[in-house]
């Protein structure tokens, strides 16, 4: 009986002890953790000790915050949670005054992600990392003065899977600049001031690495010799550069290359083949340069999985055709704010089955030939926005009609007429997409009216065509031939 009454009075004890830890983590400062088959509790340091940071628990650790803190404040939070054996699975500062991270500052700490931005840093210190080699898993710098990559204090960490120094002075990628990255898989250094990349920057970085950014930077040229042990990278982003040149064989040995990322460089031509190494690339982006000339054969190898290509803000006066028709798979063409003028009736011949969007927004285009739409089979998007369009028939977008969900031809000088009596239907039904800016046309009085409330009356077709119910059979003969009136006698319908 006794030993009944000690059992029963110990589970209630450990049930007490349980319910006030449970009370404690909801309370945000407490978290029980499971190691197999034991728990540990993890709890935050008081707000005094380290002020100005702040603490509070997570699931895989403690996070940690310290805005505006300097070296001092810093230094005294480090030692306080150098007393806690916690993981810490975020470690952020941010507006700090750190000039220097000393060497081994975060010695006898577990730090999963280091944040360290904003925060006027200029030098790294060899050893300052290294007693987060086993651990660290991403490390951001961005935002700081640091003028060159930091090797030495970088090779020690082995776990490191992810690298921002993004927002700095960086000028030259010496030759192993990441050397020791062995886990390396995302690397950015948007907006830098790098002009030179060392042929062998990237040795023994790792084969892991997946994501390489080097927009808005000074680069002339490509670094292509550099690029060539990076086996398994899958984006590299070379945008808001000096570029005016791709070279052969410039891409040489990426073969598992995703997205390439050329936009807002000076190139003006794209020859032959520069492309054919990326034989699984899916999207390219080329907009936003001085491009004039595109070979027939420039997008060579890129013929079984390029989906989106972004040609847009160019100088091309024309729609390369022959260097695009052999591209089968092709989802998007984006060819607005170019200097094209006209539709050629084969430009799109041969994308029928895939191609679903289509971009000549802000172009000079004035006409579009009857078949110029023919092969579209699945196209969804139509953009022709911005140009001097004043008329299109209903014979030339009826191959796309069955198909496409938006048609935009707003900010064209388009004229109210019969011609026009297809698009006041198409953009009267709910099922379309209605575009950005209202769609409008000029009647005889030189007034623009939104065409989607424009009464049918005002399209000037022939009164006794729009009147009639059922045609004789010798209209009806007129009208099987004559499209313009096939147009109306629907249209009389809306009336």
């Amino acid at each position: 009986m006794t030993r009944v009454l000690m059992l029963s009075l110990w589970l209630i004890l450990l049930a007490t002890q349980q319910a006030g830890v449970d009370a404690r983590a909801a309370a945000g400062n407490i978290e029980r953790i499971s190691l197999g088959e034991t728990a540990r509790t993890i709890s935050c340091p008081s707000a005094t000790e380290i002020h100005p940071c702040a603490c509070r628990v997570m699931k895989k650790g403690l996070d940690i915050v310290c805005d505006h803190a300097d070296e001092k404040h810093v230094r005294n939070a480090l030692d306080v949670l150098k007393k806690k054996p916690f993981t810490i699975f975020w470690m952020k500062f941010r507006n700090c005054k750190l000039q220097r991270i000393a060497d081994y500052v975060f010695l006898g700490l577990d730090v999963r992600h280091l944040n360290i931005i904003r925060s006027n840093v200029s030098a790294i210190e060899r050893s300052s990392l290294s007693a987060l080699g086993s651990t660290i898993e991403a490390l951001d710098l961005a935002n700081n003065n640091i003028r060159e990559v930091p090797t030495a204090a970088l090779a020690m960490l082995k776990m490191l899977t992810f690298l921002n120094l993004n927002y700095n002075q960086i000028q030259v990628l010496t030759e192993g600049a990441f050397a020791g990255l062995r886990s390396l898989e995302r690397l950015s250094l948007y907006e830098n001031k790098i002009q030179h990349i060392h042929n062998n920057a990237f040795k023994d970085i790792g084969r892991k690495l997946m994501r390489l950014n080097l927009g808005k930077n000074n680069l002339d040229d490509i670094p292509t010799d550099a690029f060539h042990p990076l086996v398994n990278l899958e984006v590299l982003d070379l945008h808001e550069n000096r570029i005016r040149h791709i070279p052969d064989n410039a891409f040489q040995g990426l073969t598992k290359l995703d997205m390439l990322k050329l936009e807002h460089n000076l190139i003006t031509t794209i020859q032959d083949n520069v492309f054919s190494d990326l034989s699984v690339l899916n999207s390219l982006n080329i907009e936003h340069n001085h491009i004039v000339n595109v070979s027939d054969r420039a997008f060579a190898g890129l013929e079984s999985n390029l989906e989106w290509l972004e040609m847009g803000n160019n100088r091309l006066d024309h729609i390369p055709s022959h260097a695009l028709r052999p591209l089968h798979n092709l989802r998007q063409l984006d060819l607005d704010a170019n200097k094209i003028t006209e539709l050629s009736e084969d430009a799109f011949k041969g994308y029928g089955d895939t191609i679903k969007y289509i971009l000549l927004d802000k172009n000079r285009i004035t006409h579009i030939p009857p078949l110029a739409f023919v092969d579209l089979h699945s196209l969804e998007w139509l953009k022709l926005s911005h140009n001097e369009i004043t008329t299109s028939t209903e014979d030339t977008v009826q191959p796309i009609l069955d198909t496409v969900t938006m048609i935009d031809v707003s900010k064209n000088p388009l004229i109210c007429n019969c011609d026009l009596l297809w698009l006041r239907r198409w953009v009267s039904n709910p099922n379309n997409k209605d575009p950005a800016e209202e769609m409008e046309c000029v009647t005889t009085d030189q007034k623009a009216h939104n065409i989607k409330n424009l009464p049918v009356q005002e399209f000037n077709c022939p009164l006794h065509l729009t009147t009639s119910k059922q045609p004789s059979p010798s209209s009806a003969a007129v009208l099987a031939c004559s499209p313009v009136l096939t147009a109306v006698a629907i249209a009389s319908t809306l009336l």
